[in-house]
């Protein structure tokens, strides 16, 4: 495999600087959307994405770094020494493409390119690309993290190794899958606080005027009565407040736009880019000034896989781009569209709370040390009892809200994610008839809980279901679990941590609590990312990310794209019943075949993935009778 670092300008500068550019963002109209005749964006889909494309050598304005890696066999000596000669350190980025392109040139179109030797582009058609779930992480690099150690070893290999089981729409192997690391995300300009300081230095200016020590005080989900909150950070009553507060509110509006621009209506864009620089990365014109790659017509992808958040990107792509990847799949990644994000953490807190009698059912003996880890932390939170905060070794605090977080694992199948839980668990005291909490357990939760490393999933994870139709989420899975608590005290771990309480004390899932930014997690806390995480919350404009009339146009009317989707019965992050909505007869996914299986959980790709995407590949063609 090799990894071609690639960039374009950032969507913002070429919004605010090239006219030509005010069409490929979603240009919306207002239709009527339902019996209730509410209002929603619509979106234009794009033909083409122009101009925007280029190498790092020629950028003059500050831009957002693309990097994806393209894995291929390499079958015989020639190739091999082709891959060695790309590794060569005094490359430039401009240098490294055009030498990964004179491979397919010099051997006449047998990778892929054009045989007449015109175009030293590669086929899109026997490209596959994979989006990761998320938002916020890389993509698993391959070898280390993607085996292709035998065809059934990973999706990966059963696409490159498998024997013709996974072909395109006309029957041809796939020769290259696409692994992008998502803008945000490894090594594409991923957004850190560190980086954000660079970006936007004055969102950061109060941060040193306000006591980091928040004792894990702070913003709900049973909030301790420990430590002030000092949301704007540092007196601002004088001048010198007010000027910096002045600039901090200017920043924070920048950087609040430039996050936008991190979602998935910006991640199929910057897969087209790819798509469009590998199939013509030299483009020529023919002796009457056309473009001989738009005579040849759209070139789309020849596939696309889409794990978890993933598949939410694929759900953008089919609803924005005209020419959407001709098969497309989706495992775990049906996004729930037309149900108000609410709702979706209303659902996905039920799903919580089965996983967690999953567990408990698998390790009986973990209810009562859960139980009296939670006490344990609750009485390092309370003033009253005279006990300091427990630090965690990343500057964190490690709060009973925040160790059940740990529960965002749940998800995973039993035999591996439950195992791990149950070995943190197990670890969190010094003696097991001891309240002494221990340092290896501290370092077990830092390792577990990346939230510090990929701040992006905090600042961005609830956006994922902010649909364009004009309302905040305004910490929607928080206003669920403050629901529940409500509702049912066995969803409140204050009481159901007491010894005399009958209840297990049920961990959180895939959520993300505004208490994260008020010291629980020492780079997610202080002034600048506690206001950026609440503006985001509080932002009502986003642009719309699905489009139902577009998606039907690509799967059931013009029958542009084949697709097959993995729905998971027992899925604790995607709603299973969302997912279903969408795919009956006259829904936005009605072309999209569905397996619907309690074999596996949401990782059901990475424990069994040969296997699926075998399963998925041959629905999608009708050789699979799948649904019967």
């Amino acid at each position: 495999s090799n990894g071609l670092p690639l960039t374009h300008a950032d969507l913002k500068l070429a919004m605010l600087n090239g006219n030509d550019m005010e069409q490929q963002q979603p240009i919306t109209t207002t239709d009527d959307y339902d019996a209730n005749e509410q209002k929603q964006q619509r979106i234009i889909p794009v033909d083409k994405i122009d101009s925007a494309y280029t190498t790092m050598e020629s950028l003059d304005e500050p831009s957002i770094d693309l990097y994806f890696t393209i894995t291929e066999l390499i079958s015989n000596a020639q190739d091999e020494a082709h891959f060695c000669a790309l590794q060569n350190p005094k490359l430039s980025p401009c240098q490294r493409a055009a030498l990964y392109f004179q491979k397919d040139k010099n051997s006449n179109g047998s990778g892929g390119g054009s045989n007449d030797g015109s175009n030293s582009g590669v086929d899109p058609s026997r490209m596959m690309l994979y989006l990761q779930g998320g938002p916020g992480f890389g993509c698993a690099a391959p070898i280390s993290g993607l085996s292709l150690s035998s065809p059934s070893s990973s999706w990966a290999a059963a696409v490159l190794l498998g024997g013709g089981k996974v072909t395109n729409s006309s029957g041809q192997s796939f020769e290259r899958i696409v692994l992008m690391d998502q803008r945000g995300t490894g090594r594409s300009s991923a957004i850190c606080k560190q980086r954000l300081k660079k970006l936007f230095p004055d969102l950061f200016l109060l941060d040193d005027e306000e006591p980091m020590e928040n004792n894990g005080g702070g913003s709900s989900v049973g909030s301790s009565v420990v430590g002030e909150e000092l949301f704007g950070g540092g007196d601002t009553s004088n001048a010198r407040g007010m000027l910096l507060q002045a600039r901090q509110q200017t920043a924070l509006k920048e950087a609040t736009d430039y996050l936008s621009l991190f979602r998935a209506d910006s991640i199929v864009r910057d897969a087209e880019w790819i798509r469009e620089s590998l199939t013509n990365p030299f483009p020529s014109i023919d002796d009457d000034g056309n473009d001989v790659a738009a005579i040849k017509g759209p070139q789309p992808w020849g596939g696309a896989l889409g794990q978890s958040f993933g598949g939410f990107c694929l759900m953008t792509y089919l609803s924005s781009i005209s020419n959407p990847p001709e098969l497309v799949y989706f495992t775990g990644g049906i996004a729930p569209m037309n149900t108000p994000v609410r709702e979706v953490y209303d659902r996905l807190w039920l799903r919580v709370r089965e996983r967690s009698w999953k567990y408990y059912e698998q390790y009986p003996g973990d209810v009562d040390v859960v139980k009296k880890i939670v006490r344990t932390l609750l009485a390092h939170e309370e003033k009253s009892s005279g006990a300091n905060p427990i630090r965690l070794p990343s500057g964190g605090i490690l709060t009973a809200r925040r160790f059940l977080q740990i529960g965002l694992a749940l998800g995973g199948s039993p035999g591996s994610s439950f195992a791990n839980l149950h070995s943190v668990i197990n670890s969190a005291f010094v003696d097991d008839d001891s309240d002494e909490v221990s340092n290896a357990f501290l370092k077990r939760i830092d390792y577990e809980q990346s939230f510090d490393d990929a701040p992006l999933y905090f600042l961005l994870h609830e956006s994922i279901y902010a649909d364009g139709d004009g309302v905040a989420t305004q910490w929607a899975a928080n206003q669920s679990y403050e629901g529940h608590v409500q509702a049912n005290s066995e969803f409140d771990y204050r009481v159901t941590c007491q010894e005399d309480n009958s209840n297990p004390t049920l961990f959180f899932g895939e959520m993300v609590f505004p208490f994260m930014a008020h010291g629980d997690f020492s780079e997610l806390s202080n002034s600048g990312m506690r206001m950026l995480s609440e503006a985001l919350a509080e932002k009502s404009d986003w642009l719309p990310l699905f489009d139902e009339t577009n998606m039907r146009t690509a799967l059931v009317h013009e029958k542009k794209t084949r697709a097959a989707a993995a729905c998971y019965y027992d899925d604790m992050y995607v709603d299973f019943e969302c997912a279903m909505k969408l795919v009956q007869r006259g829904c936005p996914l009605e072309g999209v075949k569905v397996y619907v299986t309690n074999d596996y959980q949401h990782s059901g790709l990475r424990d069994d993935g040969a296997t699926i995407i075998n399963k998925l590949a041959a629905m999608s063609k009708n050789q699979l009778h799948v649904p019967s």
